[in-house]
């Protein structure tokens, strides 16, 4: 199986650190000798230490070991290399003589006893449950996999035409088809992606009108979702059935289909007098290796048929459209999925973890520019006694009637999270304890009135809080002790009679 490719790696890099970035785990690119293509991005220390000593040419022979396993096996294979890390590898075949791995992982598994921990500083190498390790795989595959299909099968328009341009002259320009792939590569909008993906091919097919088909969400009938040279009420309206004309019974073959003469070749019925000639051609645009719509041309500009060539090129233009597709649909599953990893599921405000890292950048940008910036720690009075006496429906009402008068109450640029439980952190930045002290009135206020306007809870009035401020540097050089500041304060407000702020002093 050969690592030779012919692919732009430029994008993969992006998408493997957005990726690594996203799970928090290292991930690689390795050829099908178990080489490193596209080294991680980010390393853990145990890792980084082993590969800069003895141990490196190991942790490469363990590697290369598993990825040969993963390819012999066409599955994903889970190994532990000799640190006792626990990593995956994900076959990716290409063509029949291109593959490629996909490595990641190296991590602990909770539970197992490693030799490398607290050896090294190995305190930074995440540490995964039995589930994550065996589903976490399968979800990268889906993520990854068809954006490497898409890259392989840009190089391969690309030589393809170069080698036709070699071998009979000028057929249709490299900059163009480089152009189409280009701008389909770019888009990530269903609908944006589709209209180009119409227009590149009527302009390298030399074609006058086109339109492009999709499956309705019952997968029983195609519509128009882009079109040139149709009338708009009609694409609008039309509607095809699976299995009836030629294009829906291209859906169920997956076999594209070029017609020299409607007239002959197919249904009985003359030529629509809107088309200028009898030739056309229909390609299947597909999502894995389901079919997902058709794309029409019709019209050639020379009043020729279309020919063999034509469709080659168009199939070969379609094939990473279809993957474009079907990259444009994991990009925004990334694209949901790196709001959920920061968000509370409950409240929709920010999770602890992104208040965590955001605490970490503010107070890295206070040290570099000589800046303050304050925090609070909220609790929600008396909430374990609500939660017992009306049930966790009323709880969850509560918090999130509170996150909502939270964040209605600061500025756009304050970071308001949830801790968890009934504690909730704020950061504002550029902000003394003074003005800090203003705003975290306006919130215990703002909660303090927040049931007025909510109907149908069963206590007469809405749950107050107790806030506790700190300011970066004035009370504290580290983070931790920023945090145990204004949790000391917060805890200070409760034992002053609750309902109010404390300015840590």
């Amino acid at each position: 199986m050969s690592s030779t490719l012919n692919l732009d790696l430029t994008l993969w890099r992006e998408f493997q650190a957005g990726l690594s970035g996203l799970l928090n785990i290292p991930i690689s690119l390795s050829g099908a000798d178990g080489k490193i293509i596209v080294p991680p991005s980010v390393e853990n220390r145990v890792c980084r230490v082993e590969l800069e000593s003895e141990g490196g040419r190991r942790c490469a022979e363990s590697c290369a070991r598993a990825v040969a396993k993963a390819l012999r096996t066409k599955s994903i294979y889970i190994f532990k290399c000799h640190k006792e890390l626990f990593s995956f590898v994900i076959p990716v075949f290409l063509d029949s003589s291109s593959a490629l791995a996909i490595v990641g992982g190296r991590c602990h598994l909770s539970g197992v006893v490693a030799s490398s921990r607290g050896a090294g500083g190995a305190d930074d190498v995440r540490t995964m449950s039995p589930h994550e390790l065996f589903t976490l795989p399968g979800f990268v595959e889906k993520l990854a996999v068809p954006v490497l299909r898409g890259l392989h099968a840009k190089g391969l328009c690309a030589s393809e035409l170069r080698r036709r341009e070699s071998r009979r002259g000028p057929l249709r320009s490299i900059d163009s088809l480089d152009e189409a792939v280009s701008t389909l590569a770019s888009l990530t909008d269903r609908e944006e992606l589709l209209k180009a993906l119409l227009d590149k091919s009527i302009e390298l097919a030399g074609a006058e009108q086109g339109s492009v088909l999709l499956l309705e969400n019952d997968g029983t009938s195609l519509s128009v979702k882009a079109a040139k040279g149709m009338d708009k009420s009609i694409a609008e309206n039309l509607k095809i059935r699976c299995g009836e004309g030629i294009a829906g019974s291209i859906v169920e073959s997956g076999r594209p289909v070029i017609v020299t003469d409607i007239e002959k070749e197919g249904p009985a019925r003359k030529n629509r007098p809107r088309y200028k000639t009898k030739s056309f051609v229909s390609i299947p645009l597909r999502m894995e290796s389901r079919v997902i719509g058709v794309l029409n041309l019709s019209d050639k500009i020379t009043g020729e048929v279309f020919s063999e060539e034509d469709l080659k090129l168009l199939l070969s233009l379609s094939n990473y459209a279809s993957i474009a597709i079907e990259r444009g649909v994991y990009y925004n599953m990334i694209e949901e999925l790196k709001v959920i990893s920061v968000t509370d599921e409950l409240t929709g405000i920010f999770n602890r973890r992104y208040f965590q890292e955001r605490l970490f950048e503010e107070a890295e940008r206070a040290k570099r520019h000589s800046e303050n910036f304050s925090i609070f720690i909220i609790d929600i009075d008396d909430f374990k006694a609500l939660n017992d006496r009306y049930g966790h429906l009323v709880g969850d009402e509560v918090l999130k009637g509170t996150a909502t008068a939270i964040r209605d109450a600061v500025r756009s640029i304050d970071v308001v999270a949830r801790f968890g439980g009934e504690e909730f952190g704020v950061i504002l930045p550029y902000t003394s304890k003074i003005d800090a002290f203003v705003i975290a009135e306006r919130i215990r206020k703002g909660v303090e009135k927040y049931g007025s306007v909510i109907k149908g809870m069963p206590f007469r009035e809405w749950p107050t809080i107790s806030l506790g401020v700190a300011e970066f540097p004035r009370d504290a050089e580290t983070i931790e002790e920023l945090l145990y500041k204004a949790d000391k304060a917060m805890y200070m407000a409760k034992a002053r009679g609750k309902n109010r702020v404390v300015v840590s002093e």
